[in-house]
């Protein structure tokens, strides 16, 4: 089937971070036609408004003749029926500013293209809007879009859209011919999945492409600051895939597709990743590639091994009403628990399992896992499902104080998961565990299964059929649907371990780093997380239970303790060393006035986070990589 749709990008002036956007749409009918641009992508979300960055929009036909048109709600346009015409062609600029794993980024030397927010797509009055693919078709039928790319002639182009030797470039007009000091790139989109799933990164680095079970897997690297990326780094990311790939392999088959892209952009601080059916983008601080940067180095596989196990989990097998996307509109789910925290959680057991990740690894990160869940107070307010459904209003929309009343799907269904996990393994002698429920799920119901899409009795019915689950389908149900926290401590006696408080250790969300040694002064504690800038100390947060919760207020400043001068969390620490017990002056600063407080000051509480012991059969089960067996 020939296209019937076309679009367009050029970025023949990159320092402008201005790209030149065409959408031509063939086979008008007589009436009005209808255009919007999809307002979320999967796997993010919540509501975006892409047609803020339009610029200087212009509707035409075949000839170049203007056509009346008008606003249609916040993200569409009506093109009027009077002047009928065989095609539609918008045109507009698109400002493309913004850094982040979900947005279009344009600068000197790069493009990072998302399509949702990129082209407007036809909704009614044209063929391809007749045919398209998540209102009338299956989304495995094809309902074809052409796609053109004049980039600056360096750069080279990654994208899981496969390159085709066009045969529309005369049908394009003078949007075909190609810009002074740019190369034209034609792909094809088999459907509308397919395109707005075809991210591009564009940059003068040569993919590095390695085979993994007949699979070219790409890498496609980007520096936001220019910094060199020396070969070696690039070598353990490759690595790395390979081990993620080849264990994820062994769990689900060998995945029939043609390549996989992997788009790795570096910075100094942002961070961020977003799965699409056969690539995904990652967003990491650069210092992950550094010697000795343990931390970010585990960090990073972390992220690339969850966004390749959406191949599976979320891009294959969906929830039934994530089938065909509405775009245009919020699509609420209660499984996000299983299909980001399952992700997570599964993500990181292929880690260890491959090799990525020592156990050590593994130990740490649960760590954090653990702080995040004790330090705050939402499992008594709010339940798994509910955290998944209420997604679109809370998670990509956090307040400092979130913690006490809501949780994140993604942490708290992974330690739900775990628990589940433990009891699968338990009894069933560590034959089985939760990896097997998710390669059930994906065999039986994914999107070119008779059968495809899943609910929570597409969940519950597959836990009834594996090894170790056929009576566990109300203990997932208590963990989804009933507040309160996970059994995590049971879990781990399960595995022969042990969660105890042992010594704190610096995490990302600290906010103060214990004390090395046990002896000295006790630790006093306030309860605050403070963010410093140029010397002031602002309160960004209450942990669970601070005593200043109901005497300071969110952006106080803190000034002084006790009459000393504090500009740093170090010195925080410093003057609230053996003071457990005693009242403290507080001298804050809120909207400019000065305001003097009395509180007294806690013992900071031990968290029960580190996992001791060695761990039994059933661990063993857990971390062990299938191809040990």
């Amino acid at each position: 089937m020939a296209p019937t749709l076309f679009v367009l990008i050029s970025c023949s002036n990159p320092s402008s971070r201005l790209m030149q956007v065409s959408v031509i749409a063939e086979g008008r009918g007589d009436g009005l036609c209808e255009f919007t641009f999809p307002r979320w992508v999967p796997g993010s979300y919540l509501m975006r408004e892409p047609f803020q960055h339009v610029r200087d929009l212009r509707v035409c036909d075949e000839s170049g003749k203007e056509l009346s048109w008008k606003r249609n709600g916040i993200n569409g346009i009506i093109v009027s029926g009077r002047s009928p015409s065989n095609t539609v062609v918008l045109h507009y600029d698109l400002l493309c500013a913004d850094l982040t794993v979900r947005s279009n980024h344009l600068d000197s030397t790069h493009l990072h293209l998302m399509p949702p927010f990129t082209w407007f797509l036809p909704k009614r009055g044209c063929v391809w809007a007749d045919n398209e693919v998540g209102r009338h078709r299956s989304v495995v039928e094809e309902n074809q879009v052409g796609v053109t790319m004049h980039l600056p002639s360096k750069w080279i182009p990654a994208t899981q859209l496969p390159p085709v030797e066009a045969n529309w470039l005369n049908h394009l007009g003078e949007d075909g011919q190609t810009p002074a000091g740019c190369a034209t790139h034609h792909f094809v989109a088999k459907n509308r999945d397919e395109l707005l799933d075809g991210i591009v990164e564009a940059n003068a680095t040569p993919s590095d492409t390695i085979e993994i079970n007949g699979i070219p897997h790409h890498l496609k690297l980007w520096d936001s600051g220019g910094a060199s990326i020396d070969s070696e780094a690039v070598d353990r990311i490759q690595v790395a895939i390979r081990q993620i790939a080849e264990e994820s392999h062994r769990l689900f088959g060998v995945p029939d597709i043609p390549d996989y892209t992997t788009v790795l952009q570096l910075t100094s601080g942002s961070r961020g990743g977003l799965e699409h059916l056969r690539s995904q983008t990652s967003m990491v601080p650069r210092k992950a590639l550094w010697a000795g940067q343990k931390e970010g180095w585990r960090d990073l596989v972390s992220l690339l091994s969850h966004e390749y196990m959406h191949l599976w989990n979320v891009k294959d097998l969906r929830p039934k009403k994530y089938l065909n996307y509405d775009l245009d509109v919020e699509q609420t789910t209660d499984l996000l628990w299983w299909f980001e925290g399952g992700t997570s959680w599964l993500g990181d057991v292929i880690c260890v399992r491959s090799g990525v990740w020592s156990e050590d690894d593994y130990r740490i990160d649960f760590k954090r896992k653990m702080k995040r869940h004790l330090r705050g107070d939402g499992n008594s307010k709010q339940t798994l499902a509910e955290s998944s459904h209420e997604a679109w209003i809370h998670l990509y929309r956090p307040n400092p104080h979130a913690t006490e009343h809501r949780i994140s799907y993604y942490n708290e269904g992974e330690l739900a998961l775990f628990c589940l996990d433990a009891e699968i393994r338990r009894r069933s002698k560590g034959n089985s565990g939760l990896e097997l429920l998710f390669a059930e799920l994906w065999k039986k119901h994914n999107r070119n299964s008779p059968n495809p899409g899943v609910g929570e009795a597409e969940i519950f019915a597959a836990l009834h059929t594996i090894e170790g689950g056929s009576r566990l389908v109300g203990m997932l149900r208590t963990l989804i649907h009933e507040k309160g926290r996970p059994p995590v401590n049971d879990a781990m006696k399960t595995f022969g371990l042990l969660l105890t408080s042992g010594k704190e250790e610096k995490d990302d969300d600290d906010d103060f780093k214990a004390d090395e040694s046990k002896e000295g002064p006790s630790r006093g504690w306030l309860g605050l997380r403070l963010t410093e800038r140029s010397g002031l100390l602002k309160i960004s947060a209450f942990e669970i239970p601070s005593p200043m919760r109901n005497i300071a207020q969110i952006g106080d400043e803190i000034v002084a303790i006790s009459g000393q001068r504090v500009h740093t969390t170090k010195d925080v620490k410093e003057y609230l060393k053996g003071k457990v017990g005693d009242e403290v002056k507080i001298a804050l600063a809120r909207q400019g006035r000065m305001i003097p407080i009395c509180v007294e000051v806690v013992e900071e509480p031990q968290l029960a986070v580190t996992i001791k012991g060695k761990g039994n059969r059933l661990w063993r089960s857990l971390i062990g990589s299938q191809n040990d067996e």
